[in-house]
C-alpha cells in the first residue's frame, strides 16, 4: 500500500511517495497549484496510491493559521477529487529541515513533503 505525501503551497506543490511496505519516503515530484489537480489522478494510478498525507502548516505554538485553513480546504478538495482517505499531518519546520538536505535548495518543496511523509509513516509504526 503506497502512500502519498504532499506539501502544499501556493507557488508550488512538493510530492513524496512511500515504498511498497510503508517504510520509507522519497521525494517524487513539483507541481505548480495550476497543474496539481490535472496531473494528480495520473500519479495516483501510476504509483498505486491507496493514501493520502498532506502537511497542516501549524504555527508554532501548534495553533490554526491561514495557511492551515488552507491546507485543510485543498485536503478536503482532495479528498472529494480523489475518493482516497486524506490525513493531515503537522508539518512544522519540515521546509527549513528540507533546505538543509543536499539538493534542498532546488527541490525543498518535494524534499518537505518526503520528510512530512516519513514523519507520517514513522508515526503508523509507534
Amino acid at each position: 500500500m503506497k502512500t502519498l505525501g504532499i506539501d502544499y503551497g501556493t507557488k508550488r506543490i512538493g510530492l513524496a511517495i512511500s515504498d511498497d511496505i510503508g517504510m520509507l519516503a522519497r521525494e517524487l515530484t513539483i507541481f505548480s497549484p495550476k497543474e496539481f489537480f490535472d496531473q494528480i489522478k495520473d500519479v495516483i494510478n501510476a504509483n498505486e496510491v491507496l493514501t493520502i498525507v498532506v502537511g497542516l502548516p501549524l504555527n508554532m505554538s501548534g495553533e490554526d493559521s491561514e495557511k492551515t485553513k488552507e491546507a485543510r480546504a485543498f485536503a478536503q478538495q482532495l479528498e472529494d477529487l480523489t475518493h482516497l482517505p486524506v490525513h493531515l499531518m503537522d508539518e512544522r519546520l519540515s521546509s527549513s529541515m528540507a533546505e538543509h538536505l543536499p539538493g534542498g535548495k532546488e527541490n525543498v518543496d518535494s524534499l518537505a513533503a518526503q520528510i512530512i511523509l516519513q514523519n507520517y509513516l514513522d508515526s503508523k509504526r509507534v
